[in-house]
């Protein structure tokens, strides 16, 4: 497999005003996440799950009882951290795709906790036709200590954080990653691999936004 073509062409395609970069880049970051945040955050990571379903009866009470308060927002990744915290993390291919009302939604979750947004997604596992998906996240929850085998949570990490991970961070603010740390942790930590060598250079070309 040439690396550093389909790297190439990901960078070309990048480019184009209607092709969306996000859902193809965040697989290719999102297998790094968990050893990036222990790196950065000093912490130790149980688990990620990607596209978290965040009931939108639960953060939005005023919704509650509605035909649609099932419905969901998805955060990118729920981090299981193993140091009190869950980490609701937002991907971006462009830092100027940050939207305030998606940063509202993530303050919401965080100020309701865990236990009830776990709570909620069980509520709408109970709706859903999608039941075998469902059971399949619930089993993830179990096995990352989250739920139990009669599906109680446990109480572990009560408490959210938010966390971005975009091409810059021109703020320097503590809670985003950017592109930039992330190439250079792929280049201390796989100086061998020409996989990891190709993607830490399309995120370099990438943290210029």
């Amino acid at each position: 497999m040439n690396w550093g073509k389909y790297f190439e062409m990901l960078i070309d395609w990048k480019q184009l005003p209607s092709y969306k970069a996000e859902p193809r880049i965040d697989s290719l970051v999102g297998f790094y996440i968990p050893e990036v945040m222990e790196h950065y955050f000093s912490i130790k990571v149980d688990g990620i799950i990607p596209e978290f379903p965040i009931r939108l009866g639960t953060i939005k009470p005023l919704h509650e009882g509605k035909s649609y308060s099932n419905k969901s927002y998805k955060v990118d990744f729920l981090v299981i951290g193993n140091n009190g915290f869950n980490y609701l993390v937002e991907f971006k291919s462009d830092s100027s795709s940050r939207r305030d009302e998606q940063d509202q939604y993530l303050v919401e979750t965080k100020d309701v906790g865990s236990k009830k947004i776990i709570d909620g997604l069980l509520t709408i596992a109970k709706a859903s036709s999608y039941k075998q998906k469902y059971d399949y996240l619930i089993t993830k929850l179990q096995i990352n200590g989250l739920l139990d085998r009669n599906l109680i949570y446990t109480g572990k990490n009560g408490d959210f954080k938010i966390v971005y991970i975009q091409p810059s961070n021109k703020s320097n603010e503590k809670n985003i990653i950017d592109y930039k740390y992330i190439s250079e942790y792929l280049l201390s930590n796989y100086k061998e691999s020409e996989f990891e060598k190709h993607l830490a250079y399309a995120l370099q070309k990438w943290s210029i936004d």
